[in-house]
């Protein structure tokens, strides 16, 4: 049963770099590329509201760790209202 396993998570796997790379292709170039070790994401690059942004982020995590790179996530809250930064 693990070879079976194994083919899914290869399946898997595959599947997942073809996402990223067709969806974010700039991001897929920055985690190959051999002289970064940390791709940096900003929080604006994913809307917050949709279910499928979100899934985005975490393939887009988990496609980082399968390249080698530590994620950092950037950005900050802007108060609409007044146009401040709110730490």
């Amino acid at each position: 049963m693990t070879s079976g396993n194994n083919v899914e998570s290869v399946k898997r796997e595959a599947d997942l770099i073809t996402m990223i790379d067709k969806t974010l292709p700039d991001f897929a170039a920055a985690c190959r590329a051999q002289d970064t070790p940390v791709a940096l994401l900003h929080q604006d690059a994913f809307a917050a509201d949709y279910q499928e942004e979100c899934r985005l982020l975490g393939m887009a995590i988990k496609f980082a760790g399968t390249c080698g790179k530590e994620i950092n996530i950037h950005g900050k809250i802007v108060n609409v209202d007044r146009g401040n930064a709110v730490n």
